[in-house]
């Protein structure tokens, strides 16, 4: 048996409830049915969230929180490892950029007999 539906009113913009309005029109369903399903998502992310926000607290009340310069030496670290995966994501468009010249698609330097 189905469950029992609610009615909310909600108000949302305009540029929200056009894009509603399409997806429901491309899968052809209804806006309740479009908009149920994002606020399920919504909250299924919401309530992860908090979970894990609790259990990072209790960690904390049972083992202490850190100290400024635990902070600052974990935030040092977080900024060199987005450091290090802005430095790979531009080698890898700097590579792809490079086999964008004339030829058969994936041809570049180092590629096709002579390279071989």
């Amino acid at each position: 048996m189905a469950e029992k539906k609610a009615v909310l009113n909600i108000t949302v913009s305009e540029s929200v409830a056009a894009r509603v309005r399409t997806i429901a029109a491309e899968e052809g369903t209804t806006i309740s049915s479009v908009v149920e399903r994002a606020l399920a998502d919504e909250l299924r992310w919401e309530l992860k969230r908090r979970e894990g926000l609790a259990a990072i607290d209790e960690y904390y009340r049972e083992h202490g929180y850190p100290t400024a310069a635990e902070m600052a030496e974990a935030e040092a670290h977080v900024a060199e490892e987005e450091r290090l995966i802005d430095e790979a994501r531009a080698a890898v468009a700097a590579k792809r950029a490079g086999r964008r010249g004339p030829g058969p698609a994936g041809a570049g330097p180092g590629t096709g007999a002579a390279g071989t």
